[in-house]
């Protein structure tokens, strides 16, 4: 009966004491490099985005300060003056300089973490790719696969960890 006892006691105190291990992918600038481009289109058809080579959004008023009109959209603002314009009608974000002229384009390429994101300049050839492996952490690479940096949250660090940008989104409604 007592080894039954000691066996029961053992067994349910054993159990009581187990410890849930919690599992993830852990990236790397180098791992994120290799699956960044392992997936990534070095060029796409500008056609449908001919439209946007000016912001549709962009005036000054009578002062010379930039304004951007309400359209429904996501606006990005970054430190040094450009922006970025989330079309829910392409699916792409648009970057314009501080005069509203477009600069590049981007899509993300599937719905679920980590995300690919390339970017790519007005003649539609591949200049950054970055690698979305939580919604605040993203590695950014240019096209020759060099180590450009990081963002973390709303900040962008260059290779040396320095700040380099940050960011704010608002979206506009009418």
């Amino acid at each position: 009966m007592k080894k039954v006892f000691v066996f029961l006691l053992l067994f349910f105190g054993l159990a009581a004491n187990a410890i849930v291990i919690k599992g993830g992918i852990h990236y790397t600038v180098e791992t994120a490099r290799q699956e960044a481009f392992s997936k990534v289109k070095y060029s796409i058809p500008m056609d449908e985005h001919k439209k946007y080579l000016s912001d549709p959004g962009f005036s000054r008023d009578k002062n010379g300060k930039t304004k951007i009109r309400k359209f429904g959209r996501f606006v990005t603002f970054f430190s040094d003056g450009e922006y970025g314009v989330f079309s829910m009608r392409t699916g792409f974000a648009y970057f314009y300089d501080k005069n509203g002229k477009l600069y590049a384009l981007m899509k993300k390429q599937q719905l679920n973490y980590p995300l690919l994101v390339p970017k790519y300049d007005t003649n539609g050839k591949l200049i950054e790719v970055m690698y979305k492996v939580k919604p605040q952490n993203t590695y950014v690479y240019g096209a020759d696969k060099s180590y450009k940096g990081h963002w973390l949250g709303d900040n962008f660090y260059d290779t040396n960890g320095n700040l380099k940008y940050k960011r704010s989104t608002k979206y506009f409604y009418n």
